[in-house]
């Protein structure tokens, strides 16, 4: 009713969850990020607490979205006092299995049966069971029993209890044992404070385009936080009501006085807010009445340890591979999670650095995945810097379940052997947050490097992750000024955050000589060097061929390759993939050469002579294009196309005609080179060094002794 007249989009204040106005308070972050924390160990039991319109729903349905749903399929039970009985019927209605007419043992069988059959198909299954206080003890027990399916060595199912505070209570009876000890992790989600409160109007206001009107005086936020406690439900519906007294009245203003009188109708009218006390306000206290509700020492909340690796299984089948380039255990490295090449080639350029100064901890890489998907190549091992050990776990970066398990096992093990003096986050992918979560609860000091990065082009759930991340650091290191400031924005305090620039430079610095000159990398591949000789030039393309994205990715790199030729290397499935289909002749047709992948010296060769950049949202040689000077256009997840702040950089999604314009502008350019960012000068590492230097306590440096003798070594 009010949203035209005050110029809005849409509602801005509907009872109705919806994660698109997911508000990320320092309550719900945390909790956030525990969540995903224990969803990725793929098994046992996930409890989510709190007060009616605490948020609970919103949450979980905000960490369903960053899920992959290839590999998980989730299915929501509300539950109403159900039987077991009963709620095994839902939990197959939920998954869409049929269950007319069937006994207990015929619905037992027929759960274990799909559930068997997502697991051989390499997915698994997620049950979320909201108002589960409502639960009969019977029922609760049923789903433990459930719990007990396997496959291998594998749970078949995973499931989120969601509930009001008395949850905590059912868990807790003495008869609910067995299954506390099945619970991975558990949060409690409080109220917003005073700040927060504020916080959280705006930005639900801002969703739908609030230009401030109706405008709030200071005091106003006050009072609505005086009158709803915090408790975002209740925020939502006095904040509703205040727009309407607003439009009703032709006010343009909200005041407290104008708070204290809606927030008293509301109570006359549904007694919503009756047992929300009015607090006077002081400076400097909070007003927020206590609703949490005390951790029970048996039951692990979020501010506890969460159980790690029970039951995950042996780390042999992962294939870790560990390489040393020490002639001794190294002492407190630096331990740094990276998740791409370009990442641990800056990591080995970082460490080149750090060992310059002498009196630094040697560098350490920990890569989720396998040492074969760097593809550094040959030539590049032999001559770009590497860490002084590096451990590869053997998974996907974006590995999930049971991969991700073990993988954390493993490396809580690498933790408790090395004692690392800190461990430095790179990346977004879930498996460097679930490390950089496990070095937290640890106690092990988080550095972050890149940090602030906000992409409109990458998926939801990296963008979430990097958020995550940088709220996890003790210390963040930006590459560009606008990231700081997008970090100070965000409530990150300026102290914690420090502008050093891009490693790449200083990867690039070890890199350029020896870069392999792209007729070199034609005549190794065996294909004619025409496209390098064309008076357009050619564009290099870095994005990875996903499958599921083929039908729409191959038509518009063609529809580009007619306007500049396009040089692709690619991994060797995805060539005898294009191959069995005749989509390489037909892509060699438009302009589009697809060559066989490349080693590191090689691609930056290629790089080097490119006109442009064609990368995905995985960001593959971005960095490297920024400092070389050369443009590059992201082909991310979206289809809308949204320019970023970078001049170098556009992120068109997947929209053809952002594609085309931004080529053209290209060819149109007498020089595609750009401005190189201030700090991306190759003093990165060496910023870096002097924080580390005042950052480390000196026990966690190496004594010049120490040095001496690795070296000698």
């Amino acid at each position: 009713m009010y949203e035209s007249h005050f110029g809005l989009s849409g509602p801005p204040f509907q009872l109705n969850p919806d994660p698109a106005f997911y508000f990320d308070s320092r309550g719900h972050s945390n909790a956030l990020a525990y969540l995903k924390f224990g969803v990725h160990q793929g098994e046992g039991f996930i409890i989510v607490t709190g007060e009616i319109g605490a948020g609970k729903t919103t949450l979980v349905r905000t960490l369903l979205e960053g899920l992959d749903a290839d590999n998980v399929v989730a299915a929501q039970v509300v539950s109403t006092q159900l039987e077991s009985g009963d709620l095994l019927r839902a939990i197959l209605t939920a998954y869409g299995v049929p269950t007319a007419g069937a006994s207990k043992a015929h619905l037992i069988a027929s759960l274990e049966g799909f559930l068997t059959a997502l697991a051989a198909k390499g997915r698994r299954a997620l049950l979320i069971v909201d108002e589960a206080q409502n639960l009969k003890h019977e029922a609760v027990e049923e789903l433990r029993m459930l719990s007990n399916f396997q496959l291998g060595n594998h749970a078949l199912l995973q499931s989120f209890l969601i509930g009001q505070p008395e949850l905590r209570t059912l868990l807790q009876s003495k008869s609910m044992e067995q299954l506390r000890q099945r619970v991975i992790a558990s949060c409690h989600l409080g109220p917003l404070d005073q700040t927060e409160t504020r916080a959280y109007i705006e930005h639900r206001l801002h969703r739908v385009g609030w230009k401030d009107s109706p405008s709030f005086s200071d005091d106003a936020f006050d009072a609505i936080h005086r009158w709803t406690g915090g408790v975002p439900r209740r925020i939502n519906r006095l904040c509703n009501r205040l727009f309407l007294a607003a439009f009703l009245s032709g006010k343009d203003a909200i005041a407290a006085e104008t708070v204290d009188q809606t927030a008293g109708e509301l109570r006359s009218e549904i007694g919503e807010l009756a047992d929300v006390p009015m607090l006077m306000s002081n400076a400097g206290h909070s007003t927020r009445p206590e609703v949490t509700i005390p951790p029970n020492p048996m039951l692990p909340v979020l501010d506890a340890a969460v159980d790690i690796g029970a039951g995950v299984g042996s780390n042999a089948s992962l294939g870790v591979v560990q390489r040393s380039r020490s002639g001794s255990k190294l002492q407190r490295p630096l331990l740094c999670v990276v998740d791409t090449r370009t990442d641990f080639l800056k990591i080995g350029a970082l460490s080149r650095v750090l060992e310059e100064y002498g009196d630094l901890p040697p560098v350490m890489a920990v890569q989720p995945g396998t040492e074969e998907g760097l593809a550094i190549g040959a030539a590049g091992a032999a001559v770009l810097p590497l860490p002084k050990m590096e451990i590869h776990l053997g998974i996907g970066s974006m590995g999930v379940a049971h991969g991700s398990a073990a993988a954390l096992t493993r490396f809580d093990e690498v933790l408790a052997e090395f004692m690392p003096s800190a461990v430095l986050a790179v990346g977004k992918s879930d498996s460097v947050l679930m490390c950089t979560l496990l070095a937290n609860k640890r106690g092990v000091p988080v550095l972050r490097l890149d940090a602030g990065q906000r992409s409109t082009g990458g998926s939801a759930s990296a963008e979430m992750n990097g958020v995550l991340i940088d709220r996890v650091a003790d210390a963040l290191y930006t590459n560009k000024l606008l990231t700081y400031y997008t970090l100070y924005r965000e409530g990150i305090p300026s102290d914690r955050v420090h502008c050093v620039g891009s490693l790449a430079a200083n990867l690039l610095h070890f890199g350029l000589p020896h870069a392999v000159p792209p007729l070199e990398s034609f005549a190794r591949a065996k294909l004619s060097p025409v496209v390098l000789n064309d008076p357009r030039g050619f564009g290099l393309v870095s994005l990875a061929l996903q499958p599921k994205a083929m039908d729409e990715l191959l038509p518009m790199l063609a529809t580009l390759g007619r306007e500049l030729p396009l040089v692709w290397p690619l991994r060797e499935d995805a060539l005898v993939a294009l191959k069995s289909t005749g989509q390489e002749a037909r892509l060699a047709d438009s302009g589009v050469i697809v060559m066989p992948a490349q080693g590191y010296l090689e691609e930056i060769g290629l790089l080097q002579q490119a006109r442009c950049l064609i990368a995905g949202s995985e960001g593959e040689l971005v960095e490297e294009a920024v400092t070389l000077g050369v443009r590059s256009i992201t082909l991310g997840n979206d289809r809308s196309g949204t320019p970023v702040a970078d001049p170098s950089s556009i992120v068109v999604g997947r929209n053809v005609d952002q594609a085309l314009k931004a080529v053209r502008e290209i060819l149109l350019t007498e020089s595609a080179r750009v401005d190189v960012p201030e700090y991306w000068d190759g003093g990165t590492a060496s910023r870096i060094a002097k924080h580390l230097r005042s950052w480390l306590p000196a026990s966690m440096r190496v004594s010049s002794t120490a040095r001496a003798a690795e070296s000698v070594r």
